[in-house]
This record gives structure tokens, C-alpha cells and sequence, in this order.
């Protein structure tokens, strides 16, 4: 297929971290096969800060979900005398199809007629073609595909600043000793692996000479979680609990190890090439897993036979529990015998 000629377009992918980690590698392969395209991204603030010093796109607007009826309307005047090429609607959600109603584009590019949750079919006026589900980062790269780019890099970029690498390196040094950071919760209890069962891991990484620390964002029930993990633990953890995503993403980045449920903190460790084992039960791996990364330190306890193997997006209660401390501390010896010089 010839290359769909584009000098302006607009990429529609607002939250969440996770999907917004998939989003950075496809405006990365946007970038390569459009290098002279003005790229306009939309997206929350929240993933805006995670983003920012990316550099494949040109322009960021930032939508506040929250804002009301007056960041509506100022949204509608950004847009107002702009005509793009391409738009790529990356997100199924109602909110996310009614931005793409204030943005004018010549191509409306959207999700095929199966995958179009909350009727995202109704504000397209192209569809990538029907296909059998699979990773999210792989979806999202359908769409630089459908437009004829080929042979692009899938790679991200965080951009750290040298502040930002001088604050890692004053955070990681005094430990004494190589990391290995737990990511204590997701935006779902469902998907979060039990207290008492990372306080055992937590423990097991002391006993190796290894820090233990636990992250996230500074929640009340992340901050509750830290507190308990650490009570119920022999040797106390150091709580980093982050007020920022380039804060979080900086003890990410400077750790050995990350111990993950699916949640975004775990698609940035992949992204940044620290080794992660991902605690999966709750969720569909095939679908929102690692990408192509780190396969191997997945602990998967959604799938249940052999024959389960769709990639399309559903969810499971109460399988979180049937990942043990010893499924955990398996994978982290394995992850720092394999990865770890």
C-alpha cells in the first residue's frame, strides 16, 4: 500500500499511562515515516508530564477530563481554524470520540467495526481493517500501517533530563545496593497481588543483599498498601511513593528489578528496559502483557487452558490470589541470574 500523503495530523490518545506508553512507540513510528508532518497529540495532563521530552510530536494539547464545560469550549476554539490531514483516533470512549467531533480532518482514522466500543464507528470515516485481536502496541501500530509506513523503529523515549538523572543518582546511591522496586497497586484492587504476599517477597529480596522498594502514585490506598506491606515485613522496605510520573518514572528507571501487577508503572519499566516480572490474573496478558520484552519473568494466571489463547480484552476476579510468593521470587532470581551483570 502507497503511503497516505500527510503535512498535518493529530493523534487522539488522552490517558491511561499504560495505553499511553503503546501510544508513545506509535507517534515514534508516525515520526519516522512522517519526519516533516506537524503531529499534534491530545492528551491529559497527567500523561502529558510522562511524554513531554519524547519529541515526536510537534504540539500537545492538553485535555483536562475533569475541566468542565469551559475546557470544552476553549478545546473547541484550539481546534477552531486547524485542518489536519490525519486523525487518529486511538481511544474507544465516548469522551475521546467527542474531541474528535471539535477536531476537523480530512481522514478520520478509527477502529474497525468489532473493535469500536461506545459506537467509535459513528466518528470515523475510516476504519483500519477487521483482525483478530492482539497486543494494544500492536493495534495502535495497525494504524501508522494502514497509513504505509513500514519499517519503523519500535522504540521509546523518555527523555530525562540531566536534573532528572542527577536526582535518580542521589536517590539510588545512598542504598548501598542494587534495587529490586515493587509496584504496590494498580487503578483496580482486582488486579493488585495481596499485602501479606509482597511483604514475603519484599523479605526474600533483603535476604539476598538486594534493596527492596515499593513505588506508585501517593493515593491513600497506595500510601495504606506501602504502610501495611511494610508492617507485615521482616525487613523494612524503603517507601517511594511518587507525587509525579517523571518521579516514579526516575525509580523505575534506576532499578535492578520491577515486580509489577498490570497496571502503567509496569508498561514504563518494559519501556525503559529494566526487567520486570508482571503479575498478571485479573487481566488478559496477550493482550496488555509486556511487550515483547521480558516474556519470560510473566507470571500469568488468567489463562487457564492451553486452548485460551485470544487476545481479546475481558477480565477475571479473584485470580490474583492463585500467584504465589514463590511464583514472585522465582522470577526475580531468574530476572537477576539472566539480566543482571
Amino acid at each position: 500500500m502507497e503511503k497516505i500523503p500527510a503535512k498535518k495530523i493529530c493523534v487522539i490518545r488522552t490517558s491511561a499511562l499504560g495505553d499511553v506508553v503503546h501510544a508513545m512507540a506509535m507517534v515514534g513510528a508516525l515520526r519516522h515515516g512522517y519526519p516533516d508532518a506537524e503531529i499534534t497529540w491530545v492528551l491529559q495532563p497527567l500523561a502529558y508530564d510522562m511524554v513531554k521530552h519524547q519529541g515526536a510530536a510537534d504540539h500537545y494539547v492538553l485535555f483536562d477530563r475533569k475541566g468542565g464545560l469551559d475546557h470544552w469550549k476553549a478545546l473547541k476554539k484550539r481546534f477552531k481554524h486547524e485542518v489536519y490531514d490525519v486523525v487518529l483516533m486511538l481511544q474507544v470512549s465516548i469522551k475521546a470520540s467527542a474531541i474528535s467531533t471539535l477536531i476537523k480532518g480530512r481522514i478520520k482514522l478509527g477502529f474497525d467495526m468489532a473493535r469500536s466500543r461506545e459506537c467509535q464507528w459513528l466518528f470515523s470515516n475510516r476504519r483500519i481493517p477487521k483482525k483478530m485481536p492482539g497486543h494494544v502496541q500492536d493495534q495502535f501500530f495497525e494504524f501508522v500501517e494502514y497509513l504505509g509506513v513500514r519499517d519503523y523503529p519500535v522504540a521509546w523515549d523518555f527523555g530525562f533530563t540531566e536534573e532528572e538523572v542527577a536526582e535518580r543518582t542521589a536517590f539510588f546511591e545512598p542504598l548501598g545496593a542494587p534495587a529490586v522496586t515493587f509496584v504496590v497497586a494498580s487503578s483496580s484492587p482486582d488486579k493488585d497481588w495481596p499485602a501479606e504476599s509482597y511483604a514475603r517477597a519484599v523479605d526474600h529480596v533483603a535476604q539476598r543483599g538486594l534493596v527492596p522498594v515499593l513505588t506508585g502514585g501517593p493515593s491513600e490506598r497506595e500510601k495504606e498498601l506501602a504502610e501495611e506491606i511494610s508492617r507485615l515485613a521482616t525487613c523494612k522496605p524503603v517507601i517511594a511513593l511518587q507525587r509525579s510520573i517523571r518521579g516514579l518514572l526516575k525509580v523505575l528507571s534506576g532499578s535492578t528489578v520491577v515486580v509489577s501487577p498490570d497496571t502503567g508503572p509496569l508498561h514504563m519499566a518494559v519501556a525503559l528496559n529494566v526487567p520486570t516480572v508482571s503479575l498478571f490474573g485479573y487481566s488478559n496478558p496477550r493482550r496488555c502483557g509486556p511487550y515483547r520484552r521480558f516474556q519470560d519473568l510473566l507470571i500469568d494466571r488468567f489463562t487457564e487452558s492451553d486452548g485460551e489463547n485470544c487476545s481479546k480484552r475481558y477480565f477475571k476476579t479473584g485470580r490474583m490470589e492463585y500467584i504465589s510468593v514463590e511464583d514472585v521470587t522465582g522470577k526475580v532470581d531468574l530476572a537477576l541470574e539472566r539480566y543482571v551483570g
